[in-house]
């Protein structure tokens, strides 16, 4: 059960519930007076103000005004009008988080919604089917197209629009929220998964275990390095004597690059605990006010978001540029890309290649959104986050990490395998984990291994974050 009202939702609920299934939602009651209290307000105030979107058109007809018998069918037109549906559909799992979220927002009261439009959200979330909404149209100040979708796909289901639902619905990026905080779940899973990897490699290539020394983080007290630093701790203890002074940076430069991504993470974690909070619509009811404002710009997120996607490249590098280390015989005594054929034989050498591709759609990915630029409703908004691009940027680049890291994770148990080394007590549930990847050594092709990899980074995670839980603090 989600009891939306009492407690904040945090990223990792409504990460879960969007892809376990939110079935079973409630309002809770502090929740339903204070939507009320606000509703009652800002229907009182239409007799005597002005309020956007409720009394008056939108964007350039801010000053427009509507005929408050007629207030019911603007609702309506509103809606019909910003319901786009262009692009490709969205995800089961972003359509569920962007109810819950927008939920969570209407719970606080700030948008004068009546409880019969949270209620009619809350029946999608039990009942089904899940509304199509297509994925064009957001440009980080308010996801107007898609919520505008949402709500016509509520009207379609029977719930009956009234003066001023509208507005009050759309006028939120709960959408963009929902897929961000899918995103921000991943990478941070994949982060802990990544370090495990580099873990194995260390092992594999006899790493020193000094560059992750708990002196070096505190000489330079960086929240994200001396996180890193401890988790590698954890990972490498009960490790072999190390084989160098110094190893390349693939290893001795993981603490500072793995931090930064760290760091990158927890902060877009903070942000959307406070926006899939936050309601921030316009106008806001706040108290006996009726507030007209810009707190639909999302650029805080959109700037999390392009800062987490940055982040993601100088770790998948070191992951690529490990990946190179493992093959040279100079740095594990094998053979070169541990091929063991007849002389002459590729062994690993193509996963570089795939690698390579991945990393370069990575670096595509993480192109600055904020960057963007923008001036519509004949120049009245002249500028836009772009933070819905940023997010569908951050659930892409998954993609590619995934891939880098997988292929890593495929080399370094081949090195270890090789060696005969078992990487350590706190290492052998990773190792558990390719017990039963394919044991052969020839040359032939590494897809199915590789996708077989990638599949089990989520489980390589849970690993990680067992052997953190257990570590002495």
């Amino acid at each position: 059960m989600v009891r939306i009202g009492d407690e904040p939702l945090t990223p990792t609920a409504v990460a879960a519930a969007a892809r376990g299934g939110a079935d079973e939602v409630e309002l809770t009651t502090a929740a339903r007076e204070r939507m009320a209290v606000a509703h009652r307000t800002v229907m009182a105030a239409t007799d005597w103000q002005a309020i956007y979107g409720r009394t008056t058109g939108v964007g350039a007809n801010r000053d427009v005004e509507v005929d408050l018998q007629a207030a019911r069918a603007h609702s309506v037109r509103l809606l019909r009008s910003h319901a786009g549906g262009m692009g490709r559909r969205l995800p089961d799992d972003i359509v569920r988080g962007t109810i819950l979220i927008r939920l969570a927002q209407m719970a606080t009261g700030g948008g004068g919604h009546r409880a019969e439009v949270a209620d009619a959200l809350i029946a999608v979330l039990r009942d089904g089917p899940l509304p199509e909404l297509r994925n064009l149209g957001g440009i980080g100040t308010g996801d107007l197209t898609l919520l505008g979708q949402l709500g016509l796909a509520l009207s379609e289901r029977g719930l009956e629009i009234e003066a001023g639902d509208a507005l009050a619905l759309m006028s939120s990026n709960a959408a963009t929220f929902a897929s961000a905080t899918l995103a921000w779940h991943d990478i941070a899973e994949l982060l802990d998964a990544g370090l495990a990897i580099a873990a194995l490699t260390f092992c594999a290539l006899e790493g020193n275990r000094e560059a992750f020394a708990e002196a070096v983080a505190d000489a330079r007290p960086l929240s994200g390095l001396i996180a890193v630093s401890a988790r590698l701790r954890a990972l490498t203890a009960g490790t072999s004597e190390p084989a160098r002074i110094q190893d390349p940076f693939g290893l001795r430069c993981l603490p500072p690059v793995a931090g930064a991504l760290d760091f990158a993470v927890r902060n877009l974690h903070d942000v959307l605990a406070i926006e899939i909070n936050a309601g921030s619509e316009n106008p806001l009811v706040a108290g006996d006010e009726i507030l007209h404002h810009g707190g639909f710009h999302n650029a805080t997120c959109a700037l999390a978001l392009d800062g987490l996607r940055l982040a993601l490249v100088p770790f998948a590098s070191l992951s690529a540029a490990r990946l190179t280390h493992l093959m040279s015989p100079e740095l594990t005594g094998l053979s070169a890309f541990l091929a063991v054929d007849a002389p002459g034989s590729s062994g690993v050498l193509i996963t570089e290649y795939l690698a390579a591709d991945a990393l370069a759609r990575l670096r595509a990915d993480a192109a600055p959104a904020v960057l963007g630029t923008v001036a519509i409703s004949r120049g009245l908004e002249e500028h836009a986050s772009f933070a819905w691009q940023a997010s569908g940027q951050a659930r892409h680049a998954v993609f590619h990490l995934r891939t880098v890291l997988a292929l890593e994770w495929l080399v370094a148990e081949r090195a270890l395998r090789m060696k005969g080394i078992d990487g350590g007590e706190p290492l052998a549930a990773a190792r558990a984990l390719a017990a039963d990847w394919d044991p052969a050594l020839e040359d032939r092709p590494l897809g199915d291994d590789a996708a077989r990899a990638e599949a089990a980074l989520p489980a390589l995670a849970a690993v990680v974050r067992s052997v953190i839980a257990q570590a002495p603090h």
